[in-house]
């Protein structure tokens, strides 16, 4: 059990979520058919028993210098789930002090969780396992497992363990990643107005022709969508003095890491800049720029090599005695952040939900990032789906993203716009300890 022990990968959202970022994720699947909550009800509590790692509230402890630390204790309670589109205040009662929760409405069905207990690898793996419960019991008890966890399985050790805790591998040698240049930050240089709050605009392409289009010219869907923003972005931004778009393409860390069956939240960034030197050229040559970045950044050692520059930087706040002290002590890390990149796209990759897939519309995804403009993907139900979520008045970026597709002969349509809805966090470094 990993319960009272001192949390090390958790710690980076841990000390920087808060009320301007809450790093909290909304996964929803739209179903075709309205949902039924009782047995939704019993599908959850079965999906909890098979994931012990996540029965869990946040607690505070003191080492022997008398600093504080942040630990997992046991939580038996039930995961919550709620009738409505509202999520539960995760860590409160409402959510039953838990990290996660569900919430159900119409034909969809949201899981809500904290950034902190895991990414979207990991609530795949709860989505898969919550999505076949549901449809054994609302379609067909015959329904396949096949690439789906279950209650009874034996979990392996691998699912427990931190890489974190492991020792730091020695003889890296990670390739070095060429200065970047300034970017172009859309907060004090967007072309258009900012609200305070921010906007989920979810837009569906057909999964086969999107799938058709990157094979055919040798890409990936985030790195097509990265490229796509960079290029919207640069088109509204002419004045290369200005800097240049950057993007943030979230990257799963767990095959660099040697730990794929971990549960933490492991996502790693690699930073997309459409340089001033390949902005006028055609989109061919781009798109094999970018691939190339991808492939240079994401190399093994790189990856490690961050990851424990991470873990380091964590390391050295720690010398501040308290979590409310190294909060604040990395308070201003969105304005750094801000200059760091213009945006940032994050795709785990096709949702694979196994057999009960055929009962799935579509996944949408948001999740509360630090950038005026934010990309979540998924694709599922023969569906791909890009999350724009945006603080940004007016359409004046999204329009000229929606314009990238078009040029190429990709149909695009918008399903759905609101208010974002992920979950807010309770208090939690005030904490009994």
């Amino acid at each position: 059990m990993n319960t009272g022990k001192k949390l090390l990968t958790e710690r980076f959202f841990l000390t920087w979520a808060g009320e301007r970022f809450s790093w909290t994720v909304r996964m929803t699947l739209k179903m075709k058919d309205a949902v039924d909550g009782t047995l939704l009800n019993e599908a959850v509590e079965a999906t909890r028993r098979r994931y012990p790692y996540y029965q869990v509230k946040l607690g505070i402890k003191k080492d022997e210098n008398n600093s504080e630390y942040f630990v997992y204790e046991d939580n038996q309670l039930p995961w919550a789930v709620k009738a409505g589109q509202q999520s539960a205040l995760l860590m409160s009662e409402e959510s039953n002090q838990h990290l996660l929760s569900f919430s159900y409405w119409d034909d969809c069905i949201a899981l809500d969780f904290f950034h902190v207990l895991t990414d979207g690898t990991g609530a795949y793996n709860i989505l898969r396992t919550l999505l076949y419960e549901y449809c054994r019991r609302r379609y067909d008890n015959t329904l396949s497992r096949e690439g789906v966890r279950v209650e009874g399985d034996t979990i392996a050790p691998e699912e427990w363990t931190d890489p974190a805790s492991l020792p730091k591998p020695d003889n890296l040698n990670p390739l070095p990643i060429p200065e970047m240049p300034k970017g172009i930050n859309l907060v004090t240089q967007a072309k258009t107005g900012l609200n305070d709050s921010k906007e989920t605009v979810n837009i569906l392409i057909d999964e086969t022709l999107m799938m058709k289009y990157v094979s055919d010219h040798d890409t990936s869907p985030a790195t097509l969508v990265s490229l796509f923003l960079t290029r919207a972005i640069a088109r509204l931004h002419p004045d290369s003095d200005e800097g240049v778009p950057i993007v943030v393409l979230a990257i799963n860390r767990r095959p660099a890491l040697d730990c794929p069956l971990a549960s933490q939240s492991l996502a790693g960034g690699l930073r997309l800049a459409l340089r001033n030197e390949v902005r006028d050229t055609d989109i061919d040559f781009q798109q094999t720029v970018f691939r190339s970045l991808v492939a240079f950044q994401s190399n093994k050692d790189n990856v490690i090599d961050t990851f424990w520059k991470s873990n380091d930087n964590m390391d050295m706040l720690e010398k501040i005695p308290t979590v409310e002290g190294r909060h604040q002590a990395m308070s201003s890390a969105h304005l750094r952040t801000l200059n760091y990149a213009s945006a940032c796209v994050s795709y785990v990759g096709k949702a694979r939900l196994g057999e009960a897939e055929k009962y799935v519309c579509a996944l949408y995804t948001e999740a509360d990032a630090p950038y005026s403009i934010a990309i979540e993907m998924s694709a599922a139900g023969g569906t791909f789906c890009i999350s724009w979520m945006q603080r940004c008045a007016t359409d004046l970026y999204l329009d000229a993203f929606l314009d990238e597709f078009h040029q190429i002969g990709l149909e695009t349509r918008i399903a759905t716009r609101q208010p974002m809805t992920v979950a807010k966090v309770a208090d939690y470094r005030h904490i009994d300890s």
